[in-house]
Parts: structure tokens; C-alpha cells; sequence
């Protein structure tokens, strides 16, 4: 597959950007979960984007990935017993459609679960760390991972989130990325390993 990068960049566009059209305006979140409930809590929706960068073996030219996803994150405090509302543990969920670019170019798309942690250094500023692993479905034949099909993308990483309204917030950080299948697929499986820098929108809850 040897498609311009320019032929993905309409999918990402409407993927994120559309989306915001359909969230719905939150009220002004004060705590990190609304007094009384219990449980998870939807607690943020956020949309982003970035740049990540890479080498594939053989490959004359490096790697590009342009990120595209909405991030559903749900408080867990309450079932944690985290009482103090500078500190938010969330369980993520976060769709992506990423556009590929280099010798060839394709397409990344998936689902990624995972763990948020924000600790509010002196607000409207909050530190967060965050870990994730993603079923995808990876587009390009490479000598790390053999024919395009099904992998995982592991990432780990920390940012800043800095409040511009009481329900809105901006946020950027860096990723590492590990691309793999963990032998689930009868092909080879050396491992992608990227870096990103991302950055986005949140509604708060």
C-alpha cells in the first residue's frame, strides 16, 4: 500500500472534529466527582491530535504518525475511597484512527483502555500520567511485524492539563509507543517502538 498521506487526512478530520459537534455543553465541574455518586463516573471527553516518529527496518525513509482520537475518561475515586478532589484516578477508553507516512503509507485504528491519574498542581494546572494498551488493526507490511494485520499499541505517558473554563480544559503530553502482537499471530513480532507528542480539547464533567 503506497497511498499519499493526504488521502487520510479528510477521515481524521471528520473523526475529530465532527465529534465535537455531537458533545453535549457539561456543567461546571468543581470536583473531580459530583458529590453523592458512586461507582464510575463519566468525568471527561476529549479529542486529540499529535505527531509521532519512528524507523521501520529496511525503510529508506523514517516513520510519521498523525494521531487522531476522542478520549472517554471515567472518575474512579469513589471506588477507590480518593477523597480529595485534587486527585482524579480515571479508567480511559479512547477510539483512534491514526494516519501512517513514510515508504508506505496506511493507517493505524483501534481502541485503546487504560489508567489516567491527574493530580492538580495548583489549579487551573494538573499533572497526569497515563498508560494504555489498544486491539488495533495495523495497515502496513513491515519486517518487524510481518503482513498488515491485528496488533497491540502500548503507550505511556505524562502531560499537562491546564484549565481555560470551569468544564474545559487544554491539555498536551508526550507518548511512548510500542507496537506488537504478543504472539497472537503466526508472524514475526520484533516490535515498533514511537514517540509522540499529542495535544487536545476536554469538556470536564
Amino acid at each position: 500500500m503506497n497511498r499519499p498521506i493526504a488521502s487520510f487526512l479528510p477521515l481524521l478530520l471528520v473523526f475529530s472534529l465532527s465529534f465535537a459537534a455531537f458533545v453535549p455543553a457539561p456543567a461546571f465541574a468543581e470536583t473531580a466527582q459530583p458529590e453523592g455518586e458512586s461507582g464510575l463516573c463519566l468525568n471527561e471527553i476529549g479529542i486529540g491530535t499529535g505527531y509521532a516518529w519512528g524507523s521501520l527496518k529496511g525503510e529508506s525513509e523514517d516513520m510519521a504518525v498523525y494521531p487522531a482520537f476522542v478520549r472517554f475518561g471515567f472518575s474512579a475515586n469513589s471506588l477507590l475511597g480518593i477523597k480529595s478532589s485534587r486527585n482524579t484516578l480515571q479508567l480511559t477508553i479512547e477510539p483512534f484512527v491514526n494516519a501512517v507516512s513514510g515508504s508506505d503509507d496506511g493507517v493505524e485504528a483501534g481502541c485503546a483502555l487504560g489508567v489516567r491519574y491527574l493530580h492538580e498542581v495548583s489549579r487551573p494546572l494538573a499533572l497526569y500520567l497515563e498508560a494504555s494498551v489498544a486491539p488495533m488493526y495495523y495497515s502496513i507490511d513491515s519486517v518487524e511485524q510481518g503482513k498488515a494485520g491485528f496488533n497491540f499499541l502500548d503507550q505511556f505517558g505524562a502531560g499537562l492539563q491546564y484549565r481555560v473554563a470551569p468544564a474545559m480544559a487544554l491539555f498536551g503530553g508526550y507518548r511512548f509507543r510500542h507496537l506488537s502482537h504478543a504472539g497472537f499471530a503466526d508472524r514475526s513480532n520484533d516490535g515498533i517502538n514511537t514517540n509522540a507528542l499529542v495535544l487536545g480539547f476536554s469538556w470536564l464533567y
